[in-house]
Order: structure tokens, then sequence, then C-alpha cells
């Protein structure tokens, strides 16, 4: 296990919520946050080859947090945050960035279904896959809101931040009474009021 994997990125502190200076802090609390929670972090390549073509409509701060590591899982990595090298088109792994997407189209028993499987992924991008306990996902969508869908129908998500800074801002500071699906997601609470906004 290397020096990157044992360190945290930094602390969880709650003091450094009121004073963050700037979204790298925010980004480096977030992580250190998930590490405390036992997730494994690896920095990211330093190979820097442009922005895959998945990437190029994103968020600044989608694309500044898929950057921010190459790996991120929790601990038995049914659970990850796709980085940056998993959206390219090289990426290898057992689940694509997309998958959620194509077991959708494979499944589409008509053009009409398929078009709608389609033009609802154009507008979705996932940035978190599970397959601890069924398929799930995180997705930013283009107005920058975050949703959660699960399987068996993928496109039935519900939004559960307005915005990805929110997800980062709920995942440091990690509230005592966990009822939202990111703390099932992250940290394994087993609330399922997974519903509930956090932002």
């Amino acid at each position: 296990m290397g020096q990157h994997r044992r360190d945290l990125v930094t602390a969880c502190p709650e003091r450094l919520l009121g004073s963050l200076g700037g979204m790298t802090e925010l980004l480096r609390s977030a992580i250190g946050c998930v590490q405390e929670a036992g997730w494994t972090y690896e920095p990211p390549s330093s190979a820097e080859d442009g922005i895959p073509a998945a990437l190029h409509t994103a968020p600044e701060t989608v694309i500044r947090w898929v950057s921010s590591f190459s790996l991120l899982s929790n601990s038995d990595e049914t659970v990850w945050f796709l980085s940056r090298d998993d959206y390219s088109t090289e990426a290898e792994g057992a689940f694509a960035w997309n998958e959620w997407e194509q077991l959708s189209l494979q499944a589409a028993t008509t053009d009409e279904e398929a078009d709608a499987v389609s033009r609802f992924w154009k507008h979705h991008l996932p940035v978190l896959l599970s397959v601890r306990d069924g398929y799930e996902y995180l997705a930013v969508r283009d107005d920058g809101a975050v949703v959660h869908g699960a399987e068996p129908e993928f496109e039935e998500a519900v939004v559960v931040f307005s915005q990805f800074e929110d997800l980062l801002r709920y995942i440091t500071t990690r509230p005592a009474r966990p009822v939202h699906v990111v703390d099932r997601l992250l940290f394994g609470a087993t609330s399922r009021s997974d519903t509930t906004p956090g932002g």
C-alpha cells in the first residue's frame, strides 16, 4: 500500500467548513472525509491528456473533482467515484462510466424506449457508481443538479442536491443523523429515507 493510500489527503475538520478558502479546499476536504470513512484514494495520474469527450459539457467543479484522484472507492470497491481517466475511451475496468446507460439501451424493447434512454443520458453525467446493493448511481444533470437513480429503471432519477458543490459540502459535514442516500452510498448508513434532499 503506497504512501498516498495510507495518508489522508486532508483531515475532515468541521472548523474548516466555515473558512473554506476555495474549491480546492472543498475537494480536498471531501476526499479526506471519505478516506476517514475507510475509502481508498490514489492521486491523479500525472499525464494530463486533455479533457475526455464525455466531460466537455460538465461543470468546471465536476471536472476539477474527477481530476483530483485516479481512484476513490470504498474499501470493497463496490462504490466508487469516477475519475477523469474513467471517462476516457481507453479506460479499463469492469464497468464503463456509462455502463447503466448501456444496460438500459440493451433492455429497451422499442426504438422509442431507446430514444428516451439516450435523451436522458445526454443530459446526465454519472459521477459515482455503486454495485453494493444493486446498481445505483449519482449523476450531474445539465443544470448542475445531482440526481440519484437505481435499477431497474435507471432513468427514474430523483434530485438529491441542487448543485454538485452541495454534494461535496454534505460529504464534509456528514450530519449526525444519516438520512440521505449519500450516507448509504458513501458511509454505509442503513437508513432508507433516501429522498431527503441534503442541500
